[in-house]
């Protein structure tokens, strides 16, 4: 509300007038932080809130490469890790040659064979 000394000194109202303006501004950011946290995707195992980072993350038209979008960045990183161990020891199986199989019963038979000729 405008003083009557206000009035008085700017009698065309600009003082008053940027100060309003400042002020709704101010509440219009507000309101806009507000509707944006209630937009901000929540990660469906931990129950975190995204950061912004990862919110971009997901919508970015590279969202591809972002993995599963419902996960946050710790999650998802926890993913990725797996996923790479898994590569790294499947990688490692298939470097390492197998073991010989030894066949049991031929050993036993040779050693049989052994004992009844000395005896």
């Amino acid at each position: 509300m405008e003083r009557r000394g206000d009035a008085l000194d700017n009698p065309d109202g600009d003082a008053l007038y940027r100060r309003q303006y400042a002020q709704a501004e101010a509440a219009d950011q507000q309101r806009r932080a507000a509707e944006r946290e209630a937009r901000r995707p929540v990660c469906k195992r931990c129950g975190t809130k995204f950061t912004d980072q990862r919110w971009e993350e997901t919508t970015a038209s590279t969202a591809w490469k972002a993995g599963d979008l419902s996960v946050c960045g710790t999650c998802h990183a926890d993913d990725v890790a797996r996923e790479e161990a898994a590569a790294e020891a499947a990688r490692l199986r298939a470097a390492t040659p197998p073991e010989p199989e030894h066949d049991h019963d031929q050993e036993a038979g040779k050693l049989r064979g052994l004992v009844r000729r000395r005896g």
